[in-house]
């Protein structure tokens, strides 16, 4: 008797293991073709040294996911009624009839997060706040009165790894018969959702001096909403580390981005902080505003031709005054003349 019972435990445990999973079926006959678009057709400069530096390669690439979330959304009340998990070249999905608004976005980031995907609206991509703030006046980037957040300064995000996103507006699921062997077939393609950009400084004097260098790009959106890729409502720095070759006496990067804050009265501004060998601190301040809007910028590069001195051993002094407190971090005052 006991070894009969066991046999049947064993049998169910057979059993279980060899559940079919339903998102791979065509049960539901609804089939969601997928394409992501992992193309990058952008051409960096002659400073870009991808050889050497492959990780760099790597990240303005972006990588496969694993996996893709797709959202159904209640065409009337644009809520979450459904949602299933693919791998990126799609399969069959569990949805029942009827019309919705789906959003497909890429899982697997490291830093990028997505947020608020109860509502078709809601949902945004986003990277945490570094805790630093940048505190920028004498130029349109500071808001002033338009902008509550402004007196406060800008917050200082994590650059974003590559989200990919896909929409499909008004599909419509009929009733699916049982044994029907078509299937309502819905496709997408999923798209970047972030920008990758070089950034290029020709001439530095005195580079054998430079410890560490930051670069903050002034004026980025903190990020975008995933339906319409509208911009969240206040504007944020990006902070990248810049390469130093000494023998050239150059500083170079690529970074990725959300863009530009869409404002039209804000600038982008390209804060350069430096650590000397000494220990000491010296920045450069450069509006690229310019650079950044002229449409034939296809390859998004900034490029920065004013020379850069870096002061020797000698100099003691500070590029900025640092307010620390316990609750908001480091804060950075910039003026831009």
């Amino acid at each position: 008797m006991k070894r009969a019972l066991l046999l049947l435990a064993m049998l169910g445990v057979v059993f279980t293991a060899c559940r079919r999973i339903p998102m791979y079926e065509s049960t539901s006959g609804v089939y969601m073709r997928l394409k992501l678009d992992l193309e990058q057709e952008q051409q960096f400069g002659e400073l870009v040294d991808f050889q050497t530096h492959p990780e760099l390669l790597e990240k303005v690439n972006g990588k496969m996911p694993e996996m893709v979330r797709v959202c159904f959304y209640d065409a009337v009340s644009h809520e979450l009624v459904a949602e299933d998990f693919l791998p990126p070249e799609g399969g069959f999905v569990n949805v029942a009839p009827g019309d919705y608004d789906v959003i497909i976005y890429s899982l697997g980031t490291s830093v990028t997060q997505v947020e608020g995907t109860g509502t078709r609206a809601g949902a945004y991509a986003f990277t945490s706040r570094t805790g630093t703030k940048l505190k920028v006046s004498g130029s349109p980037a500071d808001a002033g009165d338009e902008d509550p957040e402004a007196e406060d300064g800008q917050p200082v995000i994590y650059e974003p790894d590559h989200l990919y996103v896909g929409r499909i507006a008004d599909a419509s699921i009929p009733v699916h018969s049982e044994g029907e062997s078509s299937a309502v077939v819905l496709e997408s393609e999923l798209k970047r959702f972030t920008e990758s950009w070089s950034l290029e400084v020709l001439a530095v004097e005195g580079a054998q001096y430079i410890a560490g260098v930051n670069a903050y790009l002034i004026g980025q959106a903190a990020g975008h909403y995933l339906w319409d890729r509208r911009s969240t409502n206040h504007p944020a720095s990006l902070v990248c580390p810049l390469l130093v070759d000494v023998s050239k006496g150059q500083l170079w990067t690529v970074f990725n981005t959300f863009g530009k804050f869409p404002q039209a009265e804000s600038d982008v501004v390209v804060y350069i902080l430096v650590t000397t060998t000494a220990g000491a601190r010296c920045s450069f301040i450069f509006d690229v505003t310019e650079q950044w809007l002229n449409p034939d910028n296809m390859a998004h590069r900034i490029v920065i031709d004013k020379l850069l001195e870096i002061p020797d051993d000698s100099y003691s002094g500070s590029g900025f005054e640092p307010v620390v407190s316990d609750w908001d971090g480091e804060e950075i005052e910039v003026i831009v003349e």
